[in-house]
């Protein structure tokens, strides 16, 4: 009995530590671990590379440098920091699980985080507000030098405000419960997430519909004024064509006549001129 239970001992004790070489200490399949790390990196690897190619083609090529590139640029710009600074400590974060860089860097990484993020998405709230301006002012709007400067100022707005948003838990706005050991979230304060949530995802958001929406409109009244615009058209050049035709038919019935009684006088001449001979 004893030689049972030690073999049933010693295949349970297999068993689990089969079972703990394929599974994380959360539980989780090493694969699904594997998969989604893999992810993370290229990832990370594809936001680095791509918005250093955007960032590098905008500056070398002098035709880039328009207006609406001015956006692109900042985008890119957020976005590549956001590859450089903020990614790489997440996907270490879910490799070992805990937090291994102290307070401090925590602290920097989050805000980090929080004012690229904004800045990126009120990049793409500027980029709809300058196509809604090229589109509804197409003359005042096209003079380049007067362009570009509301260009910057609006960059500058943009990340002064992903700063605003950024500041609040730096200057005491947050939880006080958040340092804790060796782990590394978000400010979960109450006020706090109502007010980055509003200021960095939910109103940019619904300017972007609302600005998108608004051009779509001015688009399609276009669209329709062009289209009435082309049948009128159509009708004057088809009315003005049936007109010259029917002219023409009366013009000829007209002369028809003429040409008729012309023949008569001159038979008639030639008549009297053989008559005369005779």
């Amino acid at each position: 009995n004893d030689s049972i239970s030690f073999v049933e001992d010693y295949n349970n004790e297999l068993v689990r530590t089969s079972n703990s070489s394929l599974q994380t200490d959360d539980g989780h399949p090493l694969w699904k671990e594997y998969t989604l790390t893999s992810i993370f990196v290229l990832l990370t690897i594809v936001t680095i590379f791509g918005n250093t190619l955007t960032i590098i083609s905008v500056l070398t090529t002098r035709r880039l440098r328009t207006v609406t590139n001015c956006f692109v640029m900042s985008l890119a710009v957020a976005d590549w920091l956001v590859g450089i600074f903020v990614m790489p400590f997440a996907v270490a974060l879910h490799i070992t699980g805990s937090w291994e860089f102290g307070w401090i860097l925590c602290d920097i990484w989050i805000s980090l985080d929080v004012c690229l993020c904004t800045a990126s998405i009120l990049s793409l709230c500027a980029i709809s507000i300058d196509r809604y301006l090229a589109v509804t002012q197409p003359l005042t709007y096209s003079r380049k030098t007067r362009s570009k400067k509301l260009a910057y100022n609006m960059i500058l707005c943009v990340w002064l405000l992903a700063l605003v948003i950024t500041c609040p838990p730096i200057l005491g706005w947050y939880d006080k419960d958040r340092h804790r050991d060796k782990k590394c979230g978000y400010n979960q304060n109450r006020g706090y997430v109502v007010f980055s949530g509003m200021g960095s995802f939910f109103i940019p958001l619904l300017v972007v519909l609302y600005v998108y929406a608004k051009i779509s409109c001015v688009i399609a009244r276009r669209h329709n004024n062009l289209e009435a615009l082309n049948q009128q058209h159509n009708l004057g050049r088809h009315e003005m064509i049936k007109h010259t035709c029917s002219h023409h038919h009366h013009h000829h019935h007209q002369h028809k006549p003429n040409h008729d009684e012309s023949d008569k006088s001159e038979k008639g001449s030639s008549e009297s001129e053989e008559n005369l001979k005779a």
